[in-house]
């Protein structure tokens, strides 16, 4: 059985036995601004000294009508939703973007980015394994497990290694529809 329920509290309830993991650190957290725009000369901005960007989504996407943009501004550790909005519409001025090019808005002043954020010292090798402590053929999967990867790379990764783990638990114990037994062939069960 393979467990991807999102945060790790959501799969430690849906578990036989407790895993163990103790604190996997906080949610790593963004406040976003999106703004639809009445031209498409925005440009990408990277923060240096602040976690923030602006990124222009549409073009080349096709997410605004023609002739119009749509810009992402982001900062990562949402903090107080007013200073977070201030903040992002500054860079939307130093970007060259005014109020009055401005056509339509939203804001989302905390925005889960990833479950957990890894251990100083530990990084992605301190994240829970895939195999559940004491609990045979029960397997995780999400952007918080495994070492490798981050984000949604993390969870496909854990993903595909807790499936491979959980058909070879299966196939080992011979239960019916496990991959490569008689029962997942279409042989009767009896």
């Amino acid at each position: 059985m393979v467990v991807a329920a999102g945060t790790p509290a959501a799969a430690r309830r849906l578990l036989p036995v407790d895993p163990g993991w103790g604190d996997l650190g906080p949610e790593v957290t963004a406040a976003c601004l999106d703004l639809g725009v009445r031209h498409t000369r925005a440009r990408f901005v990277l923060g240096i000294d602040e976690p923030v960007y602006l990124s222009p989504h549409a073009p080349p996407g096709r997410l605004a009508p023609e002739g119009s943009g749509m810009v992402h501004v982001m900062r990562y550790g949402s903090r107080a939703a007013d200073a977070d909005r201030a903040q992002l519409r500054a860079l939307a001025e130093a970007a060259g973007i005014s109020a009055a090019d401005v056509a339509v808005q939203r804001f989302l002043p905390r925005m889960v980015v990833a479950t957990s954020l890894p251990a100083p010292g530990a990084g992605l090798a301190g994240r829970p394994p895939t195999r559940v402590p004491g609990a045979p053929g029960v397997f995780v999967a999400g952007d918080w497990v495994g070492p490798e990867g981050w984000l949604s790379d993390c969870s496909l990764a854990s993903g595909e290694r807790a499936g491979i783990r959980a058909a070879q638990a299966a196939r080992a114990s011979g239960a019916p529809g496990a991959p490569g037994t008689a029962h997942a062939r279409g042989a009767p069960v009896g």
